[in-house]
């Protein structure tokens, strides 16, 4: 099965809120590829999939994922492909599936001094993508970048008309303004880890 493939496996499994399909569809791809590839279709297809909306159902998914295989938590460790996807998303749910699932049950038993290690390159990771993503962040200027309302609907004065090209505008703006607070509470919530 392609990853293409898979997708769309998933996409219909999603769709009809098939648990059992989606986790059949896990098993099956990580029979036929690397745990590595594994690793990075799986979140790959969470980060097409992730808005602020579907964060929840996203974490669903990746908690299945992790379960079926601890390691694929843990590949490429700090720079996994899961953790990456919450700090590039900016998703305290998937940040938190992942720490929950993966890292704390690694770290149990550990003593204090690794503990700390592991967090820190988790920490430096997290602040490196930070760092790289939030330049990129181009302001929106309402009349040149959207306009505001053309209307009001008639029969209810609280409900405003916008052009749809416009609102897609502004649901964008909004997901990029919660990926800027999602990083800002990952990297707050690992300093607290670490001390």
């Amino acid at each position: 099965m392609s990853k293409e493939e898979l997708f769309q496996e998933l996409d219909e499994c999603y769709d009809y809120g098939n648990k059992q399909g989606i986790l059949d569809n896990i098993k099956n791809h990580q029979k036929v590829v690397s745990e590595e590839e594994a690793s990075r279709d799986l979140a790959e297809y969470i980060f097409l999939k992730y808005t602020t909306y579907k964060a929840d159902a996203m974490a669903g998914i990746m908690q299945m994922m992790i379960r079926d295989n601890p390691n694929l938590a843990m590949l490429k460790f700090p720079e996994n492909y899961f953790f990456r996807l919450a700090v590039i998303k900016g998703s305290m749910d998937l940040y938190e599936c992942f720490i929950e699932e993966a890292i704390e049950p690694f770290l149990k038993g550990k003593d204090e001094d690794e503990v700390m290690d592991y967090y820190l390159e988790l920490f430096l990771i997290a602040t490196k993508l930070n760092d790289h993503f939030f330049p990129q962040y181009e302001p929106c200027v309402k009349g040149m970048d959207f306009n505001g309302i053309f209307g009001v609907y008639e029969k209810d004065s609280a409900i405003s008309l916008i052009h749809t090209e416009d609102f897609e505008i502004l649901d964008k703006v909004v997901e990029k303004y919660n990926t800027i607070l999602g990083r800002r509470d990952i990297i707050k919530n690992l300093e607290e880890r670490m001390s």
